[in-house]
């Protein structure tokens, strides 16, 4: 068996092109969090007054499975729950989400859902707060998977019902995954500056950038800043990642309760950021360094391998993305179906020259036009 994940995806270059890429993304941690709030440069009415595109239409089962998140108000017909029973039923939700499992999570969730809707009609003083806590959790979900079902419009509508829940809940990490998938909502619909801002004005008001805040905190800021820099200019992004780096250093370990936030998922991040900005040759340079059996779940294997086809794509080997893509299928199968691996795909059969070896088997998986 090979002994890292880079020989489990095509080998790499050596990183000739990029020297120097990310000393840019250097300096001292003072100065990145400056960097961030002078990011926050939109007001609070353009944070809270965006609003999205009008719900389009949607595959018929998805649409009966997820149509109870948008409904108005609880099913009443679901009985309300103790805590310790909702967390348990949504920790089951996240292991099927961290598992790729989407169809089956799209049956699941809107009964988590509905029943922290009941349950917190019924609660009072600190239960209530745990149960709005728990139910933003579970629109966070919600919001990831639309996201990933390419229904960004429910994905904007579940992500500002979580961050209305989180704020009634007061629970930092809830507040910061909420205002996480509203940003993500946000890009989708076009509002990037919008969204950067929200992500950096959330992530300083965690107050984790110093001192020595509870780890499932810190690990929230740095998930906050990952996210962050998959937009904007060379400078922020660069600024950006390298937070989330010395973050991770910082966290030594620790989860977040919300997200897999450490130096693997830095790494992989990375990836994606290097590939946006144009330096394929320094993304493939950090997805070599990346043992694919230390990742720990197939949701972020997945990730890891589909970002790593880009960066692939980018560098002008198509036959490496392919396998790379395949190795994404061999990780976490429904990946494939995602919207923007079937725009990948079929870019990578529209490339001058041979086509790959798989191309055409793996575009008939995905449902890319052949």
């Amino acid at each position: 068996m090979a002994s890292s994940g880079a020989a489990l995806l095509p080998p790499a270059p050596a990183p000739t092109t990029v020297s120097g890429t990310v000393r840019e993304g250097g300096g001292d941690p003072v100065r990145r969090r400056d960097l961030l709030a002078s990011l926050v440069g939109v007001t609070g009415a353009a944070l809270t007054g965006a609003t999205g595109r009008p719900l389009g239409a949607r595959a018929a089962l998805t649409a009966r499975q997820l149509q109870p998140l948008i409904a108005d108000g609880p099913d009443r017909m679901v009985p309300p729950v103790g805590v310790e029973i909702l967390r348990s039923r949504l920790a089951v939700a996240q292991a099927t989400f961290r598992a790729c499992r989407y169809n089956e999570l799209a049956g699941v969730l809107p009964v988590v859902i509905a029943a922290a809707q009941t349950s917190l009609d019924e609660a009072g003083g600190k239960q209530r707060e745990q149960i709005a806590a728990l139910l933003a959790d579970a629109y966070s979900l919600a919001s990831d998977l639309c996201s990933r079902l390419h229904d960004d419009a429910l994905a904007w509508v579940t992500a500002e019902r979580a961050r209305s829940a989180a704020q009634l809940s007061g629970d930092p990490a809830s507040i910061a995954e909420a205002a996480r998938m509203t940003s993500i909502a946000m890009r989708r619909h076009g509002h990037h500056d919008t969204a950067t801002a929200l992500l950096t004005s959330t992530a300083l008001d965690l107050g984790a950038g110093s001192g020595e805040p509870a780890p499932g905190l810190l690990a929230t800021y740095g998930s906050l800043l990952c996210t962050a820099a998959q937009r904007g200019n060379r400078h922020q992004a660069l600024e950006l990642i390298t937070e989330a780096e010395t973050t991770a250093t910082r966290l030594s370990g620790a989860q977040a309760p919300h997200s897999p936030f450490s130096r693997i998922n830095v790494a992989i991040y990375q990836i994606g950021v290097h590939t946006a900005l144009g330096d394929a040759g320094a993304a493939l340079d950090h997805a070599r360094k990346i043992d694919l059996r230390s990742v720990p779940t197939p949701e972020r294997r997945a990730r890891f391998c589909v970002d790593t086809a880009r960066a692939w794509q980018r560098f002008g080997n198509p036959g490496n993305a392919v396998r790379s893509l395949q190795a994404a299928g061999r990780c976490a199968p429904e990946e494939l179906r995602r919207s923007s691996v079937r725009t990948l795909v079929a870019s990578l059969l529209e490339t001058a020259g041979p086509t790959p070896a798989g191309l055409r088997e793996l575009a008939a998986r995905c449902g890319a036009v052949v």
